[in-house]
């Protein structure tokens, strides 16, 4: 029955893909509880061990698509190592890992994540989703649908005589270091001050995701940030 009613709500969700959808090529949106998000910058990468990290943001909340391997199929991220998540303004974490309190919902969270393009040769990702996630308390939660992620820009890997090496996480390091320069350069009294602020943390959310965050140094920056 589980199977099911998966089964019908990714007949739904696919098919509606394209319903209020503004559609740009490359591009990364969907709908957030019932209003249209779309990112302005996003992105992609595979890393050593197969793993495709999805992220794109708006500029104020970050969306991060998951899966454990490139296949081409509908990836069920309720019973897999797959997950999509939100970072909101205010920094708090909504993820399809976490359960909802009983008192909201009896039903775990649940979502699919459908990779219809992986090409590691041009370098760019395509595919559908939808998700419904909590966050840590289980009592809060937001529902993106009808989502789309089209030649989302793939970041490559090298391959030498030891393997994969992957190099995302150095570009993400990057990137978070000249944002870091001009975020250290811009006053909080300044009209800038928020969108540099924004920059920098979702450089710091794209390094975490890239690189993994195993003294959880970089969240605490990002816990230390206040873009207003």
């Amino acid at each position: 029955m589980k199977k099911i009613i998966a089964l019908i709500l990714v007949a739904f969700t696919f098919l509606g893909c394209g319903e209020n959808i503004e559609f740009n090529t490359p591009t990364f949106q969907g709908n957030k509880d019932g209003n249209l998000w779309k990112a302005n910058s996003f992105r992609a990468n595979v890393n050593g061990l197969g793993v495709l990290t999805i992220v794109g943001s708006d500029n104020f909340e970050t969306v991060t698509l998951q899966v454990n391997n490139t296949d081409l199929i509908v990836h069920d991220i309720t019973e897999t190592a797959s997950s999509g998540s939100l970072l909101d303004f205010d920094g708090v974490l909504f993820s399809s890992n976490n359960f909802p309190d009983p008192s909201v919902q009896v039903f775990p969270a649940s979502g699919m994540i459908d990779l219809l393009e992986v090409n590691i040769e041009e370098g760019y990702v395509s595919g559908e989703f939808f998700f419904n996630a909590f966050n840590s308390s289980g009592l809060s939660s937001v529902n993106i649908n009808k989502g789309v992620f089209h030649r989302v820009p793939l970041v490559g890997f090298v391959v030498d005589s030891g393997g994969s090496v992957d190099t995302a996480c150095a570009s993400a390091e990057s990137v978070t270091a000249a944002t870091l320069v001009n975020f250290n350069g811009t006053p909080p009294g300044d009209a800038n001050f928020s969108n540099v602020c924004n920059a920098y943390r979702i450089a710091l959310e794209t390094q975490k995701t890239t690189c993994g965050d195993p003294d959880n140094s970089i969240q605490t920056i990002i816990n230390g940030l206040d873009c207003m």
